[in-house]
């Protein structure tokens, strides 16, 4: 507490609460322990009349004009200028105030407005070389708790920067649930990525063949500034590289210290292929609903070298660092096993878990690929998978006796069944079950004594009736064919009783709770609100790349959750109730009303990123490393407990040094 001011002529002094880098304290002030929060930068004024030695009158003369203070605000727009040598401002009652960014935190513009608190309505404007308006948000904003001192980093033109998303009921225990400050599914963060012209433009111009480049990168969610410099960057996918709106993975090297929230590898989805860019997003929700082991995924908005690229979908990326984090949750003493990265390069050329020999050689490398070696002979990378493959040709759906046990030995049966419900469910065209494709397998051997299977699926854009499975009206046991054959669906489910019986419960427990009108309408209405202007936003961009284009449009991204819209064939809200109705005609029961969990949720401990301090604190939106590059250095969180008394003591001593 020091004196600011004590002008001859007025008949107050004026006193700056100060404490150091602590940015709130709790001030006891009032009577009947009255708590008051007053964060740091309050100046207060107290009349020269006050009598110090009654401490009660001081006490209630402070707390009749606390509302009052003065105080500073930082306001944080995200945004890049349209101007050479373009800002931002912040507008508050028509006055306009420069933001101001630098190298480590552009594209964040970010100031401080005296005189101001949380109450007060403001705007952003982007400004040009002059400091003259461009362009003038057509809303107003306000801060939504009386205690902040700072905005959320706020993105330009975005009305609202955190959303309530409906989430989806639990139907089973979410065994795997993973945790990390990179993927908040309730705001859209911002990826600033940097790198040299000549490699961006070789990249964009020639994306099967453009290699890995090094660039910068800076991700900006709304309470968090996080960069790394020297990243590898490059395409991804296989079909995926035909678009014009290409998609990309993003390697963090962990050895040079490089990290991104224990999510070193990680992909950029462009989800090109529909008009909705929900598919892909739905599905992992659904995932984690039914507890089994997935990438996580949220959305960002991309610009590279200052340039719009779109909006994208952020996941992970599966490698044996997804393994750690996810199966194991970070435990370090746990070696991982056996990961095979399964895929379908040609029709007659699949990832169907037919046995065909002995010998790694005697299957395509390029439909079995190893990602981790296990314990795995390194000549011989696809020997424990072999040997399963062996047991899966042996296994007579028919004869084999204990057929539940036979599989729960070699393989975690029920987190399997799980996903080749949602398979169905969903219409995954591109997936094991009617494709032999997009999926991983992995080797636990935490599982059990001797180690079982996991089943891990990958890239989910080609469902609800994204491709050739666009009518929802079809029960499972037509589903596919099975020419080539599939059989670890055709010989578990289709023909094995037990098993069967088993899938049917599952499929029934998910319709009755998560794959259910009442419950997907409502989750995916609230993703649909949350992105709707950065989906308009991405449909006004040319592409980077050449190559196929579907043309969609704002209207198809709106029609296709009811309808059809351009080249897809139904509407995302007719497939689930299409497909749930299918399911509860053919297995006979009813689907309940309601939304509720069929399990507990999971426990939310720990923090998701959404503290407003961006420091490098695991709490406040670092990753533990030091590596958290906030423009607000100080813990919101921390508080300090001053007593009445010692405030007023603090306080009698400033007045009587007066005297």
């Amino acid at each position: 507490m020091k004196v600011v001011e004590s002008p001859e002529n007025e008949s107050f002094i004026i006193f700056l609460l100060s404490v150091g880098d602590i940015k709130e304290a709790t001030l006891k002030v009032g009577i009947n322990n009255n708590y008051i929060s007053v964060p740091d930068n309050y100046t207060f004024k107290v009349p020269k009349s006050t009598n110090v030695d009654e401490p009660e009158l001081l006490i209630k003369e402070i707390h009749s004009n606390l509302d009052s203070f003065s105080r500073l605000v930082t306001f944080n727009c995200v945004g890049y200028p349209s101007t050479t040598g373009g800002s931002f401002g912040v507008s508050i009652a028509g006055a306009i105030t420069k933001l101001t960014t630098s190298d480590s935190t552009f594209p964040v513009w970010s100031g401080s407005v005296p005189g101001t608190t949380s109450s007060v309505q403001y705007s952003y404007v982007e400004l040009n070389s002059a400091g003259s308006t461009v362009k003038a948000e057509a809303f107003t904003r306000q801060l939504t708790q009386t205690t902040d001192t700072r905005t959320y980093n706020e993105f330009f033109e975005r009305p609202t920067t955190i959303f309530n998303i409906t989430r989806l009921p639990y139907t089973y225990l979410a065994t795997y649930p993973s945790k990390t400050k990179a993927f908040n599914e309730d705001q859209i963060a911002t990826l600033h990525i940097t790198g040299t012209t000549d490699a961006i433009s070789a990249m964009n111009s020639n994306p099967d063949h453009s290699g890995k480049i090094k660039v910068d990168f800076r991700f900006i969610s709304a309470d968090i500034i996080y960069s790394q410099t020297n990243i590898t960057f490059e395409t991804a996918g296989k079909s995926s590289k035909d678009y014009a709106k290409q998609s990309f993975k993003l390697k963090f090297d962990t050895d040079y210290n490089q990290t991104f929230f224990s999510r070193p590898n990680i992909k950029l989805r462009a989800e090109a292929t529909e008009p909705t860019l929900l598919r892909e997003k739905l599905y992992i929700d659904m995932l984690n609903s039914v507890g089994v082991p997935t990438q996580q995924g949220c959305y960002v908005r991309l610009y590279i070298n200052n340039e719009g690229y779109g909006l994208y979908l952020m996941v992970d990326d599966i490698k044996k660092s997804f393994i750690k984090q996810t199966i194991y949750g970070g435990n370090p003493n746990i070696i991982p096993g056996t990961l095979i990265q399964s895929n379908a390069p040609k029709t007659n050329d699949q990832a169907d878990l037919v046995y065909r020999g002995p010998n790694t050689t005697d299957y395509d490398k390029s439909v079995y690929k190893s990602q981790n070696l296990g314990n795995n002979p390194p000549t011989d990378r696809l020997s424990q998978l072999i040997t399963f493959m062996k047991d899966l040709q042996d296994f007579d759906p028919i004869t084999t006796p204990n057929p539940v046990d036979y599989w729960t030995s070699r393989l975690d049966l029920d987190g399997f069944l799980r996903n080749m419900a949602l398979e169905y469910l969903m219409g995954g065209f591109d997936q094991y079950w009617w494709s032999g494709s997009n999926y991983f397998i992995y080797f636990n051997p935490a599982l059990s004594a001797t180690g079982k299977w996991q089943w891990v699926p990958t890239d989910f854009d080609g469902t609800f009736g994204n491709g050739p499975l666009d009518k929802p009206n079809v029960t499972y046991k037509n589903y596919y064919n099975f020419q080539p054959d599939h059989p670890l669906v055709s010989k578990l489910i289709i023909n094995n009783t037990a098993i069967n019986a088993q899938f049917e419960q599952i499929l029934t427990e998910i319709v009755c709770t998560a794959f259910k009108p009442e419950a997907m309408n409502a989750h995916m209405d609230s993703l649909h609100s949350m992105i709707s202007l950065d989906v308009q936003w991405d449909y006004t961009l040319t592409p980077h790349s050449l190559g196929k284009n579907h043309g969609y449009t704002f209207e198809d991204f709106n029609n296709n959750m009811v309808a059809s819209a351009g080249d897809m064939g139904v509407g995302l809200k007719p497939w689930v109730e299409g497909r749930a109705n299918t399911v509860a005609a053919d297995l006979g029961f009813t689907i309940p009303p309601g939304t509720a969990d069929r399990v507990p949720p999971p426990p939310r401990n720990g923090t998701k990123g959404k503290g407003k301090g961006n420091s490098s604190s695991p709490a406040n939106g670092g990753d533990g490393n030091g590596n958290g590059k906030g423009n607000s250095i100080a813990s919101f969180a921390t508080s300090l407990s001053i007593s009445g008394f010692s405030f007023i003591a603090i306080l009698s001593s400033c007045l009587m040094m007066l005297a």
